[in-house]
């Protein structure tokens, strides 16, 4: 073993560490002025801080008798652990799908009855092409089972998703003790933005599962046939959700820190080898159903909803009204980038300051004030009142919280 190899490894190891803590602590004190300024209620940040308490403290307590068992029986209860809780949310809190997640299930139905027509129907299809490829790879499932209900898409959701707990696991424990790697899973099981994505449709838990599922297969098999099952599981994730130079990035640090060898490496070459052939594959067979390919055909559109001053740096309505469900720009894309390109050249010409305070108010929106983002409360939100435990409460009681 290369002594200067694993040198470097650890440098990376810790370089990694340190940015997490430091990220971490970056949220910790906006959720603190969030507190002293007012701008949450005290009630909300007091109460997250006690759940995030419990959570740490039922994962603890929890991975000691589990990490007891070895092998498939833990990873198996492992999952049914999971899937237990995300079941639960199926069956008691998820709301009728809504937005993207209604137009997931719909295009996968169709995709089951056999009818893609709808891809150049419908001006979505030519934008967010991507999105065919997560129906394509759910629809088998709404044909071989025969159904196409809200509650059927998101139970197979769920059993995609609790597949994640037990890779994390197996992921952990190659650098950690069993007992930190399963209080580590279990953590991610716990997280309340893992189970609100229990609630919807939508494309992260199966991108994600077989993210994991590379990430584990590279580090358990560092040969050129685990970097080739590990490329094609990246390949699946990739026409699930378009974020590979996220993911890729990722899988190549878990491995590269996971692993001291030069082995490594060969694997890892094989994994982007076999990823980016399997996808152009997977283009070509795709190509009589969806002409638009399998990529976002306006990456833009992020941009310039997210960079607005008058919205914060939150979504904004009027930007996306005007940008995408514009009639003219709908005919001519050349147009509507080099329009969207110019909103997004003066959002980003208001000079420095205003340019800081606005993407202080876009963290503090993302990391301090999520409970509008929860899909899982979108029924209660959109309610005049909701019933806890047989009360009735004002859906205002959210707004005044939050």
């Amino acid at each position: 073993m290369n002594d200067s190899l694993i040198c470097r490894q650890c440098l990376l190891h810790k370089i990694c560490i340190y940015i997490f803590a430091a990220w971490c602590a970056v949220l910790a004190a906006l959720n603190l002025f969030e507190l002293i300024s007012g701008g949450t209620k005290s009630i909300v940040i007091i109460a997250a801080v006690f759940a995030a308490a419990f959570i740490i403290l039922v994962s603890w307590l929890l991975a000691e008798p589990l990490s007891r068992l070895r092998g498939w029986k833990l990873a198996l209860l492992l999952y049914a652990i999971s899937l237990a809780l995300k079941l639960l949310i199926v069956f008691t809190i998820a709301p009728e799908d809504y937005s993207d997640f209604w137009t997931f299930r719909m295009g996968a139905a169709s995709i089951a009855r056999g009818d893609v027509s709808f891809v150049t129907r419908l001006p979505y299809y030519s934008i967010w092409a991507y999105q065919f490829g997560f129906e394509w790879l759910t629809a088998p499932f709404f044909k071989l089972f025969g159904q196409s209900s809200s509650q059927f898409a998101i139970i197979l959701n769920a059993f995609f998703a609790a597949g994640c707990t037990p890779l994390i696991y197996g992921i952990g424990k190659s650098f950690l003790s069993r007992r930190n790697a399963v209080a580590g899973s279990l953590m991610f099981t716990l997280l309340p933005i893992t189970i609100n994505l229990s609630a919807v449709f939508t494309n992260q838990q199966i991108s994600l599962l077989f993210i994991l599922l590379a990430a584990y297969i590279a580090n358990i098999k560092p040969n050129p046939l685990g970097g080739a099952i590990a490329g094609l599981c990246l390949c699946i994730a990739k026409i699930a959700r378009p974020d590979e130079i996220v993911y890729i990035a990722a899988v190549i640090v878990a491995v590269l820190l996971l692993k001291r060898s030069r082995r490594s490496f060969l694997t890892l070459i094989c994994m982007l080898a076999v990823y980016f052939a399997c996808f152009k594959l997977a283009e070509y067979l795709v190509s009589p159903l969806q002409p638009f390919g399998l990529g976002n055909n306006y990456p833009l559109y992020k941009f310039a909803v997210g960079l607005n001053e008058a919205s914060f740096g939150a979504f904004s309505k009027e930007v996306s009204l005007k940008t995408f469900e514009n009639e003219a720009f709908i005919l001519d894309h050349e147009l509507r980038d080099a329009e969207t390109m110019k909103m997004i050249q003066e959002d980003l010409s208001i000079g420095p300051a205003r340019l800081l305070r606005l993407f202080t108010y876009k963290t503090r929106i993302q990391w301090t004030g999520l409970w509008h983002q929860f899909e899982m409360l979108h029924d209660i939100a959109e309610a005049k009142e909701f019933v806890v435990l047989g009360r009735s409460f004002s859906s205002d009681l959210l707004q005044n919280c939050c």
